[in-house]
């Protein structure tokens, strides 16, 4: 996150002359600024008395926004903000530099004293609007909202245009929520442009590739279904889409394509994790004559597709509940094990590493003797391929911290197949490969069991003929 970036030390080193507080409004608020994407809209070229026009703007564009898959779907990972910044003079910077500048009458040039210099014409394209002064922006930023993820820029004038660099930069056209969200898809999910814009734009991106095979292509798991393939650009040979004139980074006025759609989604899950809160949030007692009760709170999306599993020893005890109750009663002599396994199986992601890379766990290890231990919390980025398996396997995992690691392959009736002998591990990315040459399996159903400090992650696995 960006936020990382902005800290108070420097803030302190650069406070000086260019830096200035303004007033920031709260658009929409849905939960602590460090659990969630912090939206940033910034205004250049409203004048003092133009800011309720500015508000109103981010309103207007910030509701159509919202409206748009999957921002609508996501809704409550997101906090909107917006910094009244002042300009002395209204408007955008039009020097009539770019060879594609409509005619004088229809856009004359203008020079307003704006806050960022913003202007038309950027690299010689007369519709791409830019900032011109970055540094002065990352210092408006900083001062006055240093905890954002990604900042949008409103440019005051009803000119056609807009840019999407490390800002989201919009005019106030008639199409300006379009030209918005377009622009989002450059600067939060970096897609690229479904429209050939020449060869210095030509680059591998979620939704460009110079791969032309339909079984290899990045977005192979959606060929065939809502429209996708593998289109030429335009004018771009060798380089390849996954729509066909039929996705908002090509045209306004259109949806985002499945694979534009599950790249925000990813984007998304990467910046704001889905769990927000869990109890005990501390070490406890066990009381042996009633229960124990363990919750979580999750940042849902809408339709709610966030399956939640409780495991205790490695066994399913409840799912799809925020709540589960332990009896101590229940519990034997010996350490026991409450397992909570959050994940979004929403359907706008085909990712094959979705799960491993946005499955979220809180363990806590519990005894009657010793009580509750103080929770884990874990992401289980963990991959198992390939999957379906003829013989061999690779697992591959990352750990945050210091932890005590298993895996096992365990047959569908239990048996063990393969095991790697628990072993403490320090942060890092492992891989590691199971050889199952000599065991003769059977065609069938197995599961890969992940230990991690106690706690169990499975996934499930089929054995090819």
């Amino acid at each position: 996150m960006r936020r990382k970036y902005l800290l108070l030390c420097f803030l302190f080193s650069i406070a000086g002359a260019q830096a200035q507080t303004f007033q920031v409004d709260t658009i929409t608020k849905t939960g602590p600024l460090n659990k969630r994407i912090n939206l940033v809209y910034l205004g250049d070229g409203y004048t003092a008395v133009e800011q309720s026009k500015f508000i109103a703007d981010v309103i207007a564009i910030n509701n159509q926004l919202f409206n748009t898959v999957p921002f609508n779907r996501y809704k409550e990972y997101f906090n909107v903000f917006a910094i009244r910044v002042i300009s002395v003079e209204s408007g955008v910077k039009h020097a009539r530099t770019a060879s594609d500048c409509p005619s004088a009458g229809s856009h004359p040039v203008s020079n307003p004293n704006n806050y960022f210099g913003t202007r038309f014409d950027v690299g010689s394209i007369h519709r791409l609007v830019a900032p011109s002064n970055m540094s002065l922006m990352n210092t408006v930023l900083a001062f006055n909202f240093p905890e954002y993820d990604q900042a949008l820029l409103v440019a005051n004038t009803s000119f056609y245009g807009g840019s999407g660099g490390t800002v989201a930069t919009s005019t106030t056209n008639f199409s300006a929520a379009e030209i918005m969200i377009h622009e989002i898809g450059h600067s939060f999910a970096s897609l690229a442009d479904e429209y050939w814009a020449g060869p210095q734009y030509a680059t591998e991106k979620p939704n460009m590739t110079q791969q032309s095979s339909a079984s290899l292509v990045k977005w192979k798991n959606w060929i065939g279904s809502t429209g996708i393939g593998v289109f030429p650009f335009n004018g771009g040979p060798g380089w390849f889409k996954p729509a066909n004139a039929t996705c908002k980074m090509e045209l306004l006025n259109r949806t985002f394509c499945a694979v534009c759609t599950e790249t925000f989604v990813e984007r998304i899950h990467t910046l704001a994790p889905p769990l927000d809160s869990y109890f005990p949030s501390n070490a406890g007692s066990v009381p042996v004559d009633g229960v124990t009760g363990f919750k979580i709170n999750t940042i849902n999306p809408f339709p709610n597709t966030m399956r939640v599993r409780w495991n205790v020893n490695g066994l399913l005890q409840a799912q799809n509940t925020d709540t589960f109750t332990l009896a101590g009663s229940s519990l034997s002599n010996g350490n026991h094990n409450v397992l909570v396994s959050i994940a979004d199986t929403t359907e706008l992601s085909r990712a094959d590493n979705h799960l491993s890379l946005h499955t979220y766990n809180v363990s806590w290890n519990i005894s009657i003797i010793t009580g509750i231990s103080e929770p884990e919390i874990f992401k289980a980025a963990l991959r198992i391929f390939p999957n379906p398996f003829a013989n061999d396997l690779v697992v591959q995992y990352e750990l945050e911290k210091r932890a005590r690691i298993g895996i096992q392959l365990v047959a569908a009736d239990g048996r063990r197949v393969q095991l790697l002998d628990e072993r403490n591990q320090q942060p890092g990315l492992y891989r590691f490969p199971f050889s199952l040459r000599e065991k003769k399996l059977s065609p069938g159903v197995y599961f890969a069991v992940f230990t991690i400090n106690g706690a169990t992650v499975a996934r499930e696995l089929i054995r090819l003929e």
